[in-house]
């Protein structure tokens, strides 16, 4: 049973990030107007490294493929909304706990592929 959960988490967090990532690229989905912060995100082009990295995040994550490095790379894009909604635009703000949730049952899923990354006082491997 809790493998069909993170297996099911995975795809959903994939999909949500590979859709809204080419949204980034290809408006099929409306979007509403832009906050200003979002604007300069987009008039400078910095919005397609973020939407690039979204894509790539999700492909990895629906091919089931370096699923640990989709989720660091995924974990850094969820802050950034999350504090993104929180601080200057709370439209859309239910998402949040959305892409928190399926984040954590993933990265609960994988937590062994981690526990290298927590070690205290890790050695130089030479």
């Amino acid at each position: 049973m809790a493998k069909k959960v993170i297996h099911t988490a995975r795809i959903i967090l994939g999909a949500i990030f590979l859709i809204f990532g080419l949204n980034g690229f290809y408006v099929f989905i409306p979007v509403p107007e832009f906050h200003p912060f979002m604007e300069i995100l987009v008039s400078s082009g910095y919005i397609y490294f973020i939407k690039t990295a979204e894509v790539v995040g999700g492909i990895l994550l629906l091919t089931n493929r370096l699923v640990p490095l989709a989720l660091i790379i995924l974990a850094a894009d969820i802050i950034n909304i999350t504090i993104y909604h929180v601080l200057l635009d709370p439209r859309n703000w239910i998402i949040v706990p959305i892409l928190w949730v399926l984040l954590f049952v993933v990265l609960y899923g994988y937590r062994n592929y981690f526990k290298s990354l927590l070690t205290l006082k890790p050695k130089i491997n030479i």
